[in-house]
Parts: C-alpha cells; sequence; structure tokens
C-alpha cells in the first residue's frame, strides 16, 4: 500500500495582505446654472416686467385703478360724485443692482392729470437705505399702504386729515432685527404741482413701528393673500411732524411759455404726534390709530386738532370675502365747542383672485360733522365742507397689477 506523503509546507510570512487600490476621487458635480428670469412676460409677486437674465435690469409696467358708483346724500339732496377712486399707471423697477429701485406714477384721475411720485430707491442691506424724490411721506402707517392694500373703498377720512400728503425729499428708511422699522425724513415743503421749494420751507418727519413677535401682513386685508392662517402678531407705532410751510401761487407766463411760483407770504406752522396698533390672527386683522395736531395758521389763533379712528376686517368665507367696520371721531380744535365730526361705515368684499389684483367692495357709510358757522371756525378746517349728516353707498372694483 503506497502512501502519499503530504506537500512540503511552504513558506511561512506574517505580512498583511495587499488591499485593492482605491478608485479615484470623483471630481464634485459642477454648480448648477444660475437660475434666468424669463425676459419679458408676468412675474407672480411682481407684475409684467421686461427685464436681464439676472434680474439686475427690471422695467414693470403697473396699474392701479377703482372705478366706483357711489351716490351721495346730504341732508336731503343728492351730491356730485366721482367715477374713479383713483386711476394710476406705473413705471417702476431696478437697475445695475436689484437693491437699486425706481418708481414713477401718475394720477389720471383728476383734471388736469399730474405726476404722483417719482423716486429711487437705494437699499443694499435691509437696516439701511435712502429713498429720494417725490415721494409719499412717513407719517401715518394708513396712509403709507397703496390704494390696492387698504380694506375699505378709501383711506380714513381722519386719517386724512393729519396725514402730510406727498412732498420732495429724502427719507432713510430700514428694519432692525425683523421687528423695529424706521422712516426719518426731511422734505422741502411743496404740493404735488409745485416743483420750486420756497426758501425756508422744511417738513421734518419719523416713524418707528416695533412687531415684537416679527412682520405683520402686507396688506389690510392679508389673511385673503396668505395660503395659510395668519400668525397672531402684534404691532404698534410712535410718529411724529413739525413743519413750516409757506404757500405759493402758480401763474403762466406767456411770455416764457413757464408757470412761476409766487410766495403768498402766508405761512403755517405744524407740529404733530400720532400713534397705532395692529393686531392679526388667523382670520381677522384689527387696527386703530389716534393722532394731534397743533397748527398755527398765518391769521388768527392757534389750534389743536385731535382725532381717532380703527378698523376691523374679518375673513367670512376662505381668501374669497371678509366684512369690515369702521369707527372714526375727530374735534379740529379743542377751543371750539360745536365742530366735531364722526362717522361709522360697514363693507363686504369679494376677492374673486384671492389677492389685491382684483377686488369688488360694497360699503355703506354714515358721517355727521358739526359747525359753529364761518365765523367762528377761522382757519380751523372741517372734515366735511357743509355741515350735516351724510350718507355714502359705494360700489368699487378696484383693479392692480
Amino acid at each position: 500500500m503506497l502512501v502519499t506523503p503530504p506537500p512540503p509546507a511552504g513558506p511561512v510570512t506574517t505580512e498583511a495582505p495587499v488591499p485593492p487600490p482605491r478608485p479615484a476621487a470623483q471630481p464634485p458635480p459642477p454648480a448648477p446654472p444660475p437660475e434666468k428670469k424669463p425676459p419679458a412676460g408676468y412675474v407672480p409677486g411682481t407684475g409684467f416686467v421686461i427685464q436681464s437674465d439676472d434680474a439686475a435690469y427690471r422695467l414693470r409696467v403697473g396699474l392701479a385703478a377703482g372705478y366706483k358708483f357711489e351716490p351721495v346724500y346730504q341732508d336731503g339732496s343728492y351730491q356730485n360724485r366721482n367715477t374713479f377712486f383713483v386711476l394710476r399707471p406705473i413705471l417702476s423697477g431696478n437697475f445695475f443692482k436689484e437693491w437699486i429701485h425706481f418708481w414713477t406714477s401718475f394720477e389720471f384721475a383728476a383734471n388736469p392729470p399730474f405726476l404722483l411720485d417719482s423716486y429711487v430707491e437705494i437699499q443694499p442691506v435691509k437696516e439701511f437705505g435712502l429713498r429720494l424724490g417725490q415721494q409719499f411721506t412717513p407719517f401715518d402707517r394708513h396712509e403709507y399702504f397703496g390704494p390696492q392694500e387698504i380694506l375699505f373703498p378709501e383711506w380714513s377720512a381722519v386719517s386724512n386729515y393729519f396725514w402730510t400728503g406727498r412732498d420732495k425729499g429724502v427719507t432713510a428708511i430700514g428694519t432692525i432685527t425683523g421687528q423695529l422699522e424706521y422712516w426719518a425724513g426731511l422734505y422741502s415743503g411743496t404740493p404735488l404741482q409745485q416743483f420750486n421749494a420756497l426758501p425756508g420751507n422744511y417738513v421734518a418727519e419719523g416713524r418707528l413701528t416695533w412687531s415684537p413677535m416679527g412682520p405683520v401682513g402686507a396688506t389690510e386685508f392679508a389673511y385673503i393673500l396668505s395660503d395659510k392662517p395668519l400668525p397672531f402678531r402684534v404691532s404698534a407705532t410712535v410718529q411724529g411732524v413739525n413743519e413750516k410751510v409757506q404757500s405759493a401761487t402758480q401763474n403762466f407766463n406767456p411770455s416764457t411759455f413757464r408757470y412761476q411760483i409766487m410766495a403768498t407770504g402766508e405761512t403755517t406752522k405744524n407740529s404733530m404726534g400720532g400713534a397705532d396698533l395692529w393686531i392679526q390672527g388667523p382670520r381677522f386683522i384689527f387696527f386703530a390709530e389716534g393722532m394731534v395736531r397743533h397748527t398755527t395758521p398765518p391769521t388768527g389763533p392757534s389750534f389743536t386738532s385731535v382725532g381717532a379712528w380703527g378698523q376691523a376686517g374679518v375673513m367670512i368665507l376662505d381668501r374669497t370675502m371678509d366684512a369690515g367696520v369702521r369707527l372714526s371721531w375727530l374735534n379740529p380744535s379743542t377751543d371750539l365747542a360745536d365742530d366735531q365730526f364722526y362717522s361709522a361705515e360697514g363693507q363686504i368684499a369679494w376677492y374673486p383672485a384671492h389677492s389685491q389684483h382684483l377686488v369688488l367692495k360694497l360699503r355703506y357709510a354714515f358721517g355727521h360733522q358739526s359747525s359753529p358757522g364761518m365765523a367762528e371756525l377761522g382757519s380751523v378746517p372741517l372734515v366735511i365742507a357743509s355741515a350735516g349728516n351724510t350718507q355714502i353707498a359705494t360700489v368699487q372694483g378696484n383693479l392692480a397689477f
């Protein structure tokens, strides 16, 4: 019997096996190309624009218009009424950088039409920016909203009484930590259609708005625009104005074919302060404001005016319909006994596009103006020129894009 011997033992080694070679490192994926903007057309949230691929240059064409049927009944007779609330073509956009904005708008709901706003805004950071040109002055948050952003068919009568209007100058604007917003402006004290400022005229204004829980809605009916319930927020404003304005007349010179500004020598001084409160919830917005102004007219004694108003809007059909109520009170002069104004308004509004682009409003308002007579009033202006009761029914369609 043959036995096969085992094979001889091979050499013994202690070396670890060599791992297979690692694959070569792959290069990182290329960065996605920058998003290109459509060169022209409708851009959601922006409107109709012509723009460069990077949106550094942009021209926007827009319109804010309000068409209304509004019978006005005062002391037993119907009064004249307007067909248009506003009719404002708009050219706006940015150039060179997205933070260099411009805005120019006109008012065609007047005869003759006139330049409403024209300014350039430079704001490289949210904390600080400058707006230069003819612009809406910052006093009064309610008046700062555009016609397509307010709840009722027009701004509050009390707010209009105190508002400093539009002027030419510079405004510093900014937002700090997302909670504190500020506006500080110095203006020339010139009406809209007066382009030459008179020596000595000035308007200085400032406004601070504090929103401790974060920014509030961008319109007075923000619950309609949001596809989610509005967060509960509270916001408050303090504001002030000091102004000295000499009035002027404008006469056409046929020799030069130019309008000449002539000072009247009548100077009015105003010092004014105010505060507001904004409270919003998932389906409502409450907004109230109070203001006081001390006026030194060119003739007659100085006087103090005090006023307050408040409104509430409640969404009654999701993103489609809301109801609103507004109450107003104003005492044009605390020295007069029988000059007060008060009003109450109720409204239902329909938003078929779930936005501010198309809105139909149905409003009824009752107002009462007392007057001691022209001799007693002197330089004190009333909210409504004719004393008595006024009733207004408004059907208004707003178009904005």
